[in-house]
């Protein structure tokens, strides 16, 4: 008796153990998918999308509205688009379409809005819409050629609208600068000798003064005197919210220069030498893209030093820590243009139409699309 009642529990745990081992089967494949099925591994699953599209009507890829999505601008001679591109799945959303061209185009700092200048039928306008396509201001523009745009990081109803232009009087060329309230649809010219002002706070600005000192200034629109001169050694720089990189010629070798590092803007002392490239003799200031506040800034670098006029020269993609004022080579580039990272900091853009990508925990240059010649 008690042999057959151990025979009956062995077999109930017997068979209660086949229960759980088929049910655990089940939990791990709730979709019914047959046996040669595998589910996606990571890597699988982050593996990079390309661009499926014709590779006539890519013009650029605008850069980036969030960790995985780019907004990427078509056109042909029947209309121009602005398509968002999921960097993973490769799913495309149309955003903006119209049967003009579209010249300028930028995202503002929170990367919920985008400002295009687009051309049709000779006029110039400008347009802010969401990311939904909705039209938040449209009104038009004398000028009818590109335009230098900076929007306010801090306050997105203002814009910089900046070109040159023809004085007859003078019979020279000049700048003009047009500060933009966008809720008011106004435009108020600011005198700026320069065409690519930059804001650094929602009223206070910074600039290299083109037309005649060359020298850095800072100014402010609530005021109506002149702008104050802050440096005469910086030739360029690079600003992303506060932080502030000034380009310097060495005053110690004919060859480097210095990259002042300020953050925030007015307060640091990191310096970092690169090799200098010039072009009609003044310092070509590198490209570079920070992504996040205080975060890690990438720069396109010359490997040596020289002039445009005389070659190309070689570069390298590197992570500039000035804390430790280190320049951390990457990988090689084969030219110098532009970059822009991610939100997370996990994949750069570069390319002059931004149509490469880089995933930099495993540094390689991969085509979004393929440029055919």
């Amino acid at each position: 008796m008690i042999e057959k009642r151990t025979h009956y529990i062995r077999v109930t745990l017997l068979l209660m153990c086949c229960c759980l081992f088929l049910f655990a089967c089940t939990s791990k494949n709730p979709d019914g998918a047959g046996e040669g099925e595998s589910q996606p591994t990571d890597s699988e699953e982050l593996s990079l999308a390309r661009l499926d599209i014709d590779y006539r009507t890519f013009q650029k890829v605008i850069g980036w509205l969030d960790d995985e999505t780019l907004l990427v601008h078509l056109g042909s001679a029947d209309d121009h688009k602005l398509m968002t591109f999921n960097i993973f799945s490769g799913e495309m959303e149309e955003v903006y379409s119209n049967e003009s061209s579209i010249l300028t185009t930028e995202i503002n700092q929170s990367r919920d809005k985008i400002l295009l200048q687009e051309i049709k039928n000779g006029q110039s306008a400008f347009k802010v819409i969401t990311l939904d396509g909705t039209m938040i201001q449209s009104t038009t523009f004398g000028y009818t050629s590109y335009v230098n745009i900076h929007w306010n990081p801090t306050n997105d109803n203002t814009v910089f609208v900046s070109h040159y232009h023809f004085d007859h009087e003078l019979e020279a060329e000049t700048i003009l600068v047009y500060i933009w309230t966008i809720d008011k649809n106004t435009f108020s010219v600011r005198d700026i000798p320069s065409l690519s002002p930059q804001w650094y706070s929602e009223n206070v600005y910074v600039y290299i003064d083109e037309l005649h000192t060359n020298a850095l200034f800072i100014g402010d629109i609530r005021e109506n005197k002149e702008d104050m001169m802050i440096n005469r050694d910086i030739t360029d720089f690079f600003l992303n919210q506060d932080t502030f990189v000034g380009v310097v010629e060495s005053d110690i070798s004919d060859n480097e220069v210095l990259l002042f590092h300020e953050y925030p803007f007015l307060v640091g002392d990191k310096v970092i030498r690169i090799p200098k490239v010039t072009m009609n003799e003044s310092p070509v200031k590198p490209h570079m893209t920070q992504s996040t506040r205080n975060g890690k800034i990438y720069g396109v670098i010359p490997d040596h030093s020289f002039s445009l006029e005389e070659e190309l020269g070689e570069y390298r993609l590197a992570h500039l820590h000035f804390e430790d004022e280190a320049v951390i080579e990457i990988m090689d580039l084969p030219e110098n243009a532009p970059i822009a990272l991610s939100p997370t900091e996990e994949y750069l853009l570069y390319g002059w139409r931004l149509e490469n990508i880089i995933d930099l925990s495993n540094p390689e240059l991969i085509e979004l699309i393929e440029i055919l010649n």
